[in-house]
C-alpha cells in the first residue's frame, strides 16, 4: 500500500510503515538521513512552520498527486491549521480524525467541558488573562510545547493578541503522556510514559516508559470516562499531569505522536489503519522493560558538517547549521530496568562527547534526565 505521513517530524513513522510493509510518500520539516533511508520519496513543506497559512498548498497537492497515495495519515502540524486538514480530508483517502472532531477535541474550552462531565480533573482555562495565581499562556492548536510560557502577571507578560491564545491554570506535578487507539468510543491503552521538557520550559524532549500500576489504572479509567464523548479514531494522545494518585487532562493530540517511538516494535501503523476503518487490527501486548527517547537541542547555533554521526544516533540532520533553540538529534535506549536505560543513554553521550568534542557538546542539552 502507498501511505503518504504528513508531520512536522515523520521519520518514525515513516521506519514504523516502512517495517510493516508499506512504500511510503514522507511530508515533514526536517527530511532528516533516516526518513530519506526510510521513505521512497521525502518532501520538505515549508507549511509546518507557517500553520495560519496556505503556503507551499499547491507543492504539497501536486507531490501528493503524483504519488496517488492510497492512504493519507498525520503526525503534528495540522492542528491549528484546519484550512489546509479539511482539504486534504476532501481529497485523498484520509486515515485520520474528522476535521470536525479535530477542531472540537484541540478546542480546550470544550476539552474542559468535557472532563468536568465525564469527572476528569483538569485545570481551568481562561481567554482573559488572570489576576493572581500561576497559569500557562498557550495557543489553541500549537504543538510541541513550545509556545506554553508562564504567565507571572508581570507587566511585559503575553496578552491575547489574537483569538487562539487562552490560559491554563498551572498543575504541578509529573508530566506524563498516554498512548492509546480509540474505536467506536472504546479504546485500548497503548503505553504510558513519562514527559520530557527541555530545562526552563516546556517544550517536548522526549519521552520514557511508565509502568506503574496506579498510573496504568487510572488512565485507563480515564480514558473510559472521556473516550465516549469524543468521537475519536485511530492512534491519539493525552496529557496529563499525574499528583496524588490522579490524573489531571492537559491536552489531547487527534493524531499519530511521537511517543510511538518507545512501542516502534509493535505494528501501530496497521493498527492505526485498521482502527480508522472500524476494523480489527494486529493483536497487541503490553510492553515490558524499560525505554527512552531524548531529543537534543542546541542552545546555540551549531556547525554540524564535519561532524561524525555513530548509526545509533537517531534523526540526523542533513543540513550543515542548526539554529539555536533546533534539534540536533535524538537518542535512544531501551533496558530491563529505568536506571539501566539511564547508564545507556549516558553512555551515549559520553561517546558523542569523544567523537564530537567536549566544546561542541556542551552547547547541546541532551535531556537524559
Amino acid at each position: 500500500m502507498r501511505l503518504a505521513i504528513l508531520s512536522h517530524s515523520a521519520r518514525i513513522y515513516s521506519q514504523m510503515a516502512r517495517r510493516e510493509g508499506f512504500d511510503v510518500l514522507a511530508v515533514d520539516a526536517f527530511a532528516d538521513a533516516e526518513t530519506r533511508q526510510a521513505a521512497q520519496a521525502c518532501v520538505i513543506w515549508p507549511g509546518f512552520d507557517n500553520p495560519g497559512a496556505a503556503h507551499g498548498m499547491a507543492d504539497l497537492l501536486a507531490q501528493l498527486d503524483a504519488f496517488a497515495p492510497e492512504a493519507v495519515v498525520f503526525g503534528s502540524g495540522f492542528e491549528a491549521n484546519t484550512k489546509a486538514y479539511q482539504a486534504l480530508c476532501e481529497r485523498y483517502p484520509v486515515y485520520a480524525n474528522a476535521a470536525e472532531v479535530v477542531m472540537q477535541v484541540k478546542d480546550p474550552f470544550v476539552l474542559q467541558q468535557t472532563c468536568e462531565r465525564s469527572g476528569v480533573a483538569s485545570p481551568m482555562v481562561t481567554r482573559q488573562k488572570p489576576v493572581s495565581g500561576t497559569w500557562l499562556y498557550k495557543q489553541i492548536g500549537a504543538c510541541g510545547g513550545g509556545h506554553v510560557q508562564i504567565d507571572d502577571f508581570a507587566a511585559t507578560g503575553p496578552s491575547a493578541a489574537f483569538d487562539q491564545a487562552y490560559w491554563q491554570a498551572f498543575q504541578a506535578g509529573q508530566a506524563v503522556g498516554l498512548l492509546f487507539i480509540a474505536q467506536s468510543n472504546a479504546c485500548e491503552l497503548i503505553g504510558v510514559h513519562a514527559l520530557k521538557q527541555r530545562p526552563g520550559g516546556f517544550t517536548y524532549a522526549g519521552a520514557s516508559r511508565l509502568h506503574d500500576e496506579k498510573i496504568w489504572a487510572a488512565a485507563q479509567q480515564v480514558l473510559n470516562a472521556l473516550l465516549p464523548n469524543l468521537n475519536l479514531i485511530g492512534l491519539n494522545s493525552l496529557d496529563a499531569i499525574w499528583v496524588e494518585d490522579t490524573l489531571h487532562v492537559l491536552e489531547i493530540n487527534p493524531r499519530l505522536s511521537a511517543s510511538m517511538r518507545l512501542y516502534s516494535q509493535m505494528p501501530l501503523i496497521q493498527v492505526h489503519l485498521a482502527s480508522c476503518q472500524q476494523a480489527q487490527g494486529p493483536a497487541l501486548s503490553r510492553l515490558t522493560g524499560y525505554a527512552s527517547h531524548c531529543i537534543a537541542y542546541a542552545q546555540q547555533a551549531i556547525t554540524v558538517r564535519s561532524l561524525d554521526w555513530p548509526e545509533w544516533v537517531e534523526d540526523r540532520p542533513t543540513t550543515h547549521e542548526i539554529a539555536a533553540g533546533q534539534p540536533v538529534c535524538s537518542l535512544y535506549a531501551e533496558a530491563e530496568t529505568a536506571c539501566g536505560v539511564r547508564a545507556a543513554l549516558q553512555d551515549q553521550k559520553t561517546q558523542l562527547e569523544k567523537l564530537w568534542g567536549t566544546y561542541v557538546c556542551k552547547h547541546i542539552e541532551f535531556n537524559i534526565h
